[in-house]
């Protein structure tokens, strides 16, 4: 291949928007870069891709001269190609290659190698960088000796740089980010980059979770750069590369950058310690710990002088559903917080959860600083403890008696009436509580009391899109950390000169807001009058979700075979999102027995329409979000979901007996089977389905139901374009028992008899034409999903033995008398049949089916119905008169079957108890239509009642 080819294969490995405001490391091994490129060549071995890759090296882009530094230099001299388009829109080019990327990135790559790759040279130190790069060039027959004069003369330092500024200014770090770490000593200008991207490397950064357990430190504190570097140093050296320990153990420039970059890493750490192994091609977690910081809060009754202490815990990570410590249980509140909890004050409090692997740890200080838990959107009522002397914010300090005599002399340097000692009863014993605001300096003697000068601009808050996109509907807050809380801060679009000045918050003095009218789709920055600091290069942007559903084309959606499994190779017959593609005969329009139901022969007649009513509830507005998305992961529909709820549920949760966790995934599942999306549990992908009209039974005219992705302006103008048609839109909500799951309205279209359309679907089909909505007439895709869906039996005989082994992973056994899945704290149960579900947290997880001490992976509802099918137990409701069905909650139906009940009416079922049981239960679901599926797909017989 060519040079380029070469380049463009590595950039885009390290540059995607996958990386999107992650760091980037150009280190690859030479396994990596024959992995990468494998799909590029036919029948070569590993051998002869290496060698076209060190000869692409050698040759560079037509015209290089020189060594390989200089070769390097020559491919940065072509920066000025990248991206650029021609008249045709296509990429400019050399050599008919797109350049698309930095030129000399496979360089720099290149110099990193010999630092990575193990030498036959053993005599090399390992600090010895020429040496280990002119070995690394004899062994591949590059005859050059290369040192300091080569970097300096051909100034191949400014090719950090440049990638910095492609990076994270040109492309704003929508590819990645790349920081340069300048060095000052002579001996590290030019080999200290290069020593900075592979002394960790990153499959010892993806260890480094496990590291942080093992010496102690829990996630969201603060520990500064010495203490972290010494506890460190002396670790278990299993944990860390005894090279990276050498430079540890050395107080100079490159030991401090891999204490920053570790620093870095630390605090993007949310407390997970999951271990990968690796099993030939395939890479398992085992299951560790999860660690929480907990936080010590109190209140204070100022009439009484009286001081109460509580805590509260915070993850980044979804709390376990089940996460219990000693009676406490039913924890998360919101936003990553615990409810609050109850317990004493107690200097080594640790709280465990040794089922789900949960541990809450009080970390031991000296001296703690508090602030008003609103800064964090809980109750203005108590003070919460942080990690940062603010400058601008009212503040309380907590310090051991010890430390008193200290913290009275730091108060000394306050102004007059910012600083005062508190005596309350209720302090505990041997502590001391001052109040301050306004500090002057920090304290040098205690590190945690470090008055920050440097500042930095964040937004905080919003909905974010993705890495620097939010929402126009949520708008982000500025946050100015380090604030004076006196800065004049403004917004400047990129490519203008006018500034736009922000107002204050008023409830606080580092926050500013933003206009409520923005252009969208431009880029713009946030700065300081007359400052400059870190922040002010990074572009933002705001996006609309309007007119997004519409552009959604679910051409990534899976391919799902008759078991609703995701498959890649071709089928004759698949499902697609909501639809079968080749469906079978039975369900097309006119050859299926179920015809009358969704296409009835009595006519409607109404001689005027009314205006359907759009209430923008956060249902709604979360399916705006999922629309603007059109794809994204479990963790992101999760975050969207808890944000939109807290807007909806604005009350606390700490009387609440709702659990949140389960909210989530109960919603996520309800938009997939109400043919929303496509969500698949084991991949942990969203994908949503584009906008579709579909029959739905009636007994008059034609009613269709609207699924796929949608948004305000769609619906709007659903409503606005129907009047035209003589259509009626009916916007219904859906059950009160299902309202805080943020679901959204259930969109249907009713026709009449016309002119010339005596049932109305003629204006349907017009209606849907003008708005470019698919309108499916010839299959009905309820019976086609229903008639595609293989059987229990079927699914039976598909099953292949799995890997046994669990790694550690929470256990659930499946009980068929009460339908729920308990807990197994030993590895130990009836293997002879047990369904038992593997947890590693709460987006993660999988399912087993253990048969004569045999393992199946099995599908997580197919799962259940076959060992009902096992024990003989029929669980199904089913009433006639109504057309209603219930099935147990915890028994919910495989996928294809749900979304085949769920899409006659487009409401997810309704919440109720019958008998002291649980059940979900389905509306508009005829007698003929549910008897078939699940007597003949799941072996269950109905059980006739009242519903």
């Amino acid at each position: 291949m060519k040079y380029l080819e070469w380049n463009n294969i590595i950039s885009s490995y390290f540059f995607n928007p996958e990386n999107a405001g992650k760091e980037v490391y150009l280190y690859l091994t030479k396994n990596d870069i024959i992995d990468l490129s494998r799909k590029y060549f036919n029948e070569e071995t590993e051998d002869e891709i290496w060698t076209d890759f060190i000869n692409s090296i050698k040759r560079g882009i037509p015209g290089a001269k020189g060594n390989v530094i200089a070769k390097a230099k020559h491919a940065h001299s072509k920066m000025s190609l990248v991206g650029i388009k021609k008249a045709d829109g296509t990429f400019a080019t050399i050599e008919d290659v797109p350049v698309l990327y930095p030129p000399y990135i496979s360089y720099l790559t290149f110099i990193v190698l010999p630092l990575i790759e193990s030498l036959d040279n053993t005599n090399l130190r390992t600090n010895n960088y020429y040496g280990r790069l002119n070995t690394f060039l004899q062994s591949h027959q590059i005859k050059e000796n290369i040192g300091t004069t080569d970097f300096s003369n051909n100034q191949i330092n400014c090719l950090w740089d440049d990638l910095a500024n492609w990076a994270n200014v040109k492309n704003n770090g929508d590819l990645g980010l790349f920081n340069v770490i300048p060095f000052q000593n002579a001996n590290w200008v030019y080999v200290g980059k290069v020593f900075s991207q592979c002394v960790l490397s990153p499959k010892f950064l993806t260890r480094l979770p496990v590291l942080f357990e093992s010496i102690g430190l829990v996630p969201n504190a603060f520990y500064d750069d010495k203490f972290l570097q010494e506890k460190i140093k002396n670790s278990r050296s299993d944990l860390i590369p005894k090279s990276t320990l050498d430079f540890l153990k050395k107080d100079d420039e490159l030991s401090k950058s891999i204490i920053q970059t570790i620093q870095r890493q630390y605090k993007k750490w949310s407390g997970e310690t999951h271990e990968e192994i690796e099993e030939g091609t395939t890479t398992r977690k085992k299951r560790n710990y999860t660690v929480a910081p907990l936080f010590l809060q109190f209140k204070v009754n100022t009439n009484d002088e009286v001081i109460s202490f509580s805590y509260r815990m915070y993850s980044s990570n979804d709390y376990p559903e089940d996460l219990k410590f000693g009676e406490h249980e039913n924890l998360y509140e919101i936003n990553g917080w615990s409810k609050t909890l109850p317990l004493e004050f107690n200097e080594t409090l640790e709280l465990k959860d040794n089922f789900n692997k949960w541990i809450a740890k009080f970390p031991n200080r000296d001296v703690r600083l508090f602030v008003s838990a609103g800064t964090f959107q809980l109750s203005n009522d108590f003070w919460i403890e942080t990690d940062f002397l603010s400058k601008t914010e009212r503040m309380y300090l907590l310090c051991k008696n010890d430390k008193q005599e200290l913290i009275k002399e730091w108060g000394k340097t306050f102004g007059n009436g910012n600083f005062k000692q508190e005596d309350f009863d209720g302090l505990p014993e041997n502590y001391s509580l001052f109040w301050f605001r306004n500090p002057t300096q920090g304290l040098a003697e205690i590190p945690f009391l470090t008055l920050y000068t440097e500042k930095r601009i964040e937004l905080v808050g919003g909905l974010k899109v993705n890495f620097r996109t939010y929402s126009n509907d949520f708008l982000p807050e500025v946050e100015i950390v380090n604030s004076d809380g006196n800065e004049k801060v403004y917004l400047q679009y990129k490519d203008a000169d006018e500034k736009i000045f922000l107002s204050k918050k008023k409830s606080l003095n580092n926050r500013w807001l933003l206009p409520e009218k923005m252009a969208l789709n431009t880029d713009f920055h946030i700065k300081v009058e007359d400052e400059t600091f870190s922040g002010n290069a990074l572009a933002y942007n705001l996006v609309s979700s309007d007119n997004t559903a519409i552009k959604v084309d679910g051409l990534n959606l899976p391919k799902r075979d008759s078991f609703g499994r995701n498959v890649t190779t071709d089928l004759e017959q698949f499902c697609l999102g909501s639809n079968i593609i080749n469906p079978m005969r039975s369900s097309q329009r006119y050859i299926s027995t179920y015809s009358s139901l969704f296409t009835s022969t009595f006519q409607e007649t109404q001689p005027k329409c009314s205006t359907a009513i759009f209430n923008n509830h956060n249902g709604n507005n979360l399916c705006n979000f999922l629309s603007m998305k059109s794809e994204l992961t479990t963790e992101e529909f999760f975050r969207a979901f808890e944000f939109f709820y807290s807007k909806e549920f604005p009350e606390h949760q700490t009387n609440a007996n709702y659990n949140l966790t389960k909210l989530k995934r109960a919603s996520l599942n309800f938009y997939d089977f109400t043919g929303i999306l496509d969500y698949d549990y084991e991949s942990k992908k969203i994908v949503l389905n584009p906008p579709q009209f579909i029959f739905i039974p009636t007994e008059k005219g034609r009613r269709v139901l609207l699924i796929g992705a949608r948004d305000t302006a769609l619906i709007e103008k659903i409503i606005t374009t129907s009047a035209k048609y003589n259509l009626q839109v009916e916007i219904t909500k859906q059950f009160s028992s299902n309202e805080r799951l943020l679901l959204p309205d259930v969109i249907t279209i009713q026709a009449f008899q016309q002119a010339n359309d005596s049932y109305g679907e003629k204006s349907i089909n017009a209606f849907a034409n003008e708005l470019n909505i698919k309108f499916t007439t010839d299959y009905y895709p309820q019976v086609a999903l229903q008639d595609f869906s293989a059987t229990i039996t079927d699914y039976e005989e598909t099953l292949q033995e799995a890997n046994q082994n669990d790694y550690d992973w929470a256990r659930y056994v499946f009980n068929p008398e009460t339908l729920e899945f308990d807990k197994i704290e030993t590895p130990t149960f009836d293997k002879s049949i047990s369904l038992v579900r593997y947890k590693l947290n709460e987006y993660t997880y999988e399912f087993k089916l253990w048969k004569d001490n045999k393992c199946y992976k099995v599908d997580m509802n197919w799962g259940r119905f076959i060992a009902l099918k096992h024990f003989q137990k029929e669980v199904i409701l089913f009433d006639n008169a109504r057309n209603k069905v219930a099935i147990p909650v915890a028994t919910p139906l495989p996928r294809l079957l749900s979304e085949a009940i769920m899409l006659l009416s487009g409401k997810a079922p309704d919440f109720r108890k019958i008998d002291g049981k649980k059940y979900r239960v389905y509306e508009n679901v005829v007698g003929i239509f549910t008897q078939n599926l699940f007597r003949l797909k799941l072996g269950q017989t109905p059980i006739s009642t009242s519903i």
